[in-house]
């Protein structure tokens, strides 16, 4: 060990003491003159941190690190355009199926079967409110099963044309959004497809049984209603509908509409 101490009078000067013995080069360069690979010329950075590259831009849009910036969805697949018409089509057939039920023996064998039970009940009624008991029309109906069948047509045959009107209309709507690809009305039309599935034996029994000669075009009409409409369910969750419905919803999030 060295007992050399600059601050001691009388030692003469040695240039390899202090700091620049352990960096004989002060500059951070070679012996040669050269920069050393990837160094700084001056040293290093005055705030202690490393320098980062200056940043690269791709000509091509696409920035660093493989990220694609979100676009808006191409056109819409074919998958939820036939799901669109599908479901259209099983609107018009099923209002086309009540109709043909409204207008066949179906209701009056219904009403025939239960009238003893129905005319007994009215009865009840009508003895519990004595202000309805002399009304004429009410003891028409009540005189026959047919001639409560006359009425009851008369009363709801605007009612069904307004209901089957209404019914294609809410077909129409569930259709158009599922086709425009929109994720939450494709849940509700799974969910009614369902509904109408689990409904289907109990529709196809009760038509079986008062329908008489009309059971089989009735059943028909029903079965190809149902089947169309979860047709175009499944279409709209095909791996081109459901891939086109997932671009839609990340560019809404990123600001196209």
């Amino acid at each position: 060990m060295s007992n050399y101490d600059p601050n001691q009078p009388g030692q003469p000067y040695d240039p390899n003491s202090g700091s620049n013995a352990s960096n004989p080069n002060p500059y951070g360069q070679n012996p040669d003159g050269q920069n050393q690979p990837g160094g700084n010329p001056y040293g290093q950075n005055p705030y202690g941190q490393p320098q980062s590259p200056a940043p690269s831009f791709d000509p091509y849009g696409q920035q660093q690190g493989g990220y694609t910036p979100v676009q808006p969805p191409a056109q819409r697949p074919k998958t939820l355009q036939w799901a669109f018409l599908l479901i259209l089509l099983s609107g018009i057939v099923n209002a086309i199926a009540t109709w043909f039920m409204f207008n066949s023996n179906m209701f009056a064998n219904m009403i025939t079967s239960q009238w003893s039970l129905l005319q007994e009940q009215m009865q009840n009624d009508l003895q519990a409110n004595p202000q309805l008991a002399d009304d004429p029309f009410l003891e028409q109906m009540l005189s026959s099963p047919e001639a409560f069948m006359a009425e009851f047509n008369s009363v709801m045959s605007g009612f069904m044309i307004t209901s089957a009107v209404i019914s294609i209309a809410l077909y129409f709507l569930v259709g158009f959004f599922v086709g425009r690809g929109v994720s939450a009305m494709r849940i509700i039309a799974t969910v009614l497809a369902v509904l109408s599935l689990l409904g289907l034996s109990m529709s196809i029994a009760t038509v079986s049984m008062f329908g008489d000669a009309q059971a089989g075009m009735l059943n028909a009409l029903i079965v190809l209603a149902v089947g169309l409409g979860v047709a175009g369910v499944v279409f709209s969750w095909l791996r081109p509908s459901s891939e086109y419905i997932v671009a839609r919803r990340m560019s809404r999030r990123a600001g196209y509409r």
